[in-house]
């Protein structure tokens, strides 16, 4: 996601409230965006479709990537969801 999208993500997610461990990365270089956020969900599963709905307004070039063991498992950008639910 674009730089400073981040507090508004873990906002939206209601993270703040959370007793997962969340950390957040700022001004991250990035070759496509130049900087961008990251936010790190430690031990849940998000379903990529939920989040959409909650954050794409603000973030719509989000990805949401599922990790386990150091390893990307999968990865799904919020603008290809919304593109795909387009009749």
């Amino acid at each position: 996601m674009s730089a400073g999208k981040g507090p508004k993500v873990i906002e939206a997610l209601d993270l703040s409230r959370s007793d997962r461990v969340v950390p957040m990365l700022t001004n991250v270089q990035s070759k496509k965006l130049g900087k961008k956020d990251v936010v790190k969900i430690e031990g849940v599963h998000l379903d990529p479709k939920e989040i959409e709905s909650k954050i794409s307004r603000f973030a719509p070039k989000a990805t949401i990537n599922k990790i386990k063991d150091s390893k990307v498992l999968s990865k799904a950008r919020l603008e290809s969801l919304k593109s795909k639910s387009r009749p």
